[in-house]
C-alpha cells in the first residue's frame, strides 16, 4: 500500500480504521492495504480534532460495503498503456507499459432481513520494460586495447583526451588488463545490450513484472433490532 500523508504529517502518524477496527501495521505504523474503491461504502479523512479512537494526529476511516436483501454486483477494468502515454525523456522507445486493474463485487441476502454477504476481488498486473537508463560499457575495440575512439572529441564533449605515459597512441596492451576484471566485464557484455556508438553508450531498462490481488469478504447477521454481528 502507498504511504499516505495527511496535513503534512508522517505516514506512521495516521490512525487507520476499517469497519471500526484498527488497521495500522504494528511493524512500521503505516496502514495495512485498504480495500479497493468498489468494495468501500464510506471513506473519511480527519486532518485535525480527531476522536480518541484514532489515537493519532490525523485519521483515515473506511467502511466496507455489505449485502442487502437484493443481489447487486459489478465488474470493472482500468487500463494504462503506453499507447496513451508520452515517451520517457531519455528513452529512445516507448516503455511497453501495460497495467490492468480488474475485478468485481457481489452481495446479497442468504436469509432475508437476517443474514447478508458481500465479497469482492481486484487483480492488478503490471508489465513494463522502459529503456531509459544510461550507462557506458567497453566496446570490442576497447577490449582489444584500442581506446582512440573513446578518447576522441566525439566522446568527450568536443575535447580530445590523450593517455599518459607509458601508454602511447591511446592504446593499451590487453595483456596488461586485470584478468579478473576482464572476466567480469565479459560476463556483463554477454548479457548486456550492444553499445550504440563507439563511446560505449548503452540505453537499457529494468523490467517490472508484478502481479497483485485483493480479496474481501464480509458476512453480517442481524440478530435483532439492537444486536448485529
Amino acid at each position: 500500500t502507498a504511504v499516505l500523508q495527511v496535513a503534512g504529517g508522517l505516514g506512521y502518524g495516521i490512525g487507520y480504521i476499517v469497519d471500526g477496527a484498527g488497521h495500522n501495521n504494528p511493524y512500521n505504523g503505516a496502514a495495512w492495504p485498504i480495500p479497493f474503491p468498489d468494495a468501500l461504502q464510506e471513506f473519511k479523512v480527519d486532518t485535525s480534532g480527531v476522536s480518541i479512537d484514532q489515537g493519532k494526529a490525523s485519521g483515515v476511516s473506511a467502511v466496507t460495503k455489505s449485502g442487502t436483501n437484493d443481489f447487486h454486483g459489478d465488474l470493472f477494468e482500468f487500463v494504462r498503456n503506453d499507447l496513451f502515454n508520452a515517451r520517457q525523456y531519455f528513452a529512445t522507445t516507448n516503455s511497453s507499459l501495460k497495467r490492468n486493474q480488474f475485478g468485481g463485487t457481489v452481495g446479497g441476502a442468504l436469509v432475508k432481513n437476517k443474514l447478508f454477504f458481500f465479497t469482492g476481488y481486484q487483480g492488478t498486473t503490471l508489465r513494463q520494460d522502459p529503456a531509459n537508463v544510461e550507462t557506458f560499457l567497453p566496446t570490442a575495440a576497447m577490449m582489444a586495447g584500442d581506446w582512440t575512439a573513446f578518447a576522441s572529441p566525439a566522446c568527450n564533449a568536443g575535447r580530445p583526451l590523450t593517455m599518459r605515459a607509458p601508454f602511447a597512441g591511446n592504446r593499451i596492451d590487453p595483456a596488461l588488463f586485470s584478468k579478473a576484471g576482464v572476466n567480469i566485464v565479459n560476463r556483463v557484455l554477454a548479457q548486456a545490450p550492444k553499445p550504440d556508438n563507439e563511446c560505449g553508450h548503452v540505453l537499457f531498462g529494468r523490467p517490472n513484472k508484478t502481479d497483485g490481488w485483493d480479496v474481501l469478504g464480509r458476512v453480517d447477521y442481524q440478530r435483532s433490532a439492537k444486536h448485529a454481528i
